[in-house]
């Protein structure tokens, strides 16, 4: 019984810290497409991603 709980906490901190690196990996990414958007001016592609890191961010 011990050996269960202790096995479905590990699964969740497992999940958790994926979860975690997958976001911090999309919001990375997020900067590089922003950035890129602005060189090229543009505005919709950078409303966009701007709309989704708030989002992201809103979870961390």
């Amino acid at each position: 019984m011990i050996f269960a709980v202790y096995a479905l906490a590990i699964d969740k901190y497992i999940e958790v810290m994926w979860e975690t690196a997958v976001r911090k990996h999309r919001i990375a990414q997020l900067r590089t497409l922003m950035d890129q958007a602005l060189d090229e001016r543009d505005g919709e592609n950078f409303y966009r991603y701007s709309t989704e890191l708030k989002r992201l961010r809103k979870g961390e």
